[in-house]
């Protein structure tokens, strides 16, 4: 429809054929502009609240140019998730509120991750913590057990992304 249109104005006003061509190219993408990317629906079992009080994970801290420090914290996680891929997470002290569930891009049979959470910047997890500034993001796993939630805390912002730890929340609500 649109491209006859756009015909019905090439044959009455004769421009050249790159401008035709051009015109096509302007309209194609100005009209993909405006169609909207659909946030794919969210399965609802990863929906609702799931928590631990006990998870192990590592901070890493540089130290040199290849060098790093491990330190173990053990803290209280909880991760709430809506039916509009909204969530909200506590870890440790961090209270994290409106932060987007991703549908992972990779098949999730291949990669074992079929959302991501990206938490951003945040402080530290507790007082054993010692870096005051890191990236977060929480990579969920597929379900394989309907009350069990497998999530890798990942900590972001070099070239490589550190597997803090993983950990089992249970679904409490």
């Amino acid at each position: 429809m649109i491209t006859n249109i756009i015909t019905r104005v090439y044959m009455i006003h004769k421009p050249s054929k790159l401008l035709y061509a051009l015109g096509v190219l302007v309209l194609t993408v100005g009209l993909g502009a405006f169609t909207c990317a659909k946030q794919p629906s969210i399965n609802t079992a990863y929906i609702g609240t799931w928590s631990t009080q006990n998870a192990n994970i590592k901070v890493r801290t540089k130290t040199g140019v290849m060098s790093y420090q491990f330190t173990p914290l053990i803290i209280p996680i909880s991760l709430n998730i809506t039916a509009q891929g909204q969530a909200s997470c506590k870890l440790g002290d961090a209270d994290l509120i409106q932060l987007n569930l991703l549908r992972n891009k990779g098949n999730s049979d291949k990669t074992g991750i079929i959302y991501t959470i990206p938490c951003g910047q945040i402080g530290k997890l507790n007082h054993v913590d010692p870096e005051t500034k890191k990236e977060i993001e929480l990579w969920i796993k597929p379900l394989t057990k309907a009350n069990k939630l497998h999530i890798e805390i990942r900590q972001m912002g070099t070239l490589d992304a550190f597997p803090m730890g993983e950990v089992v929340l249970e679904k409490t609500k």
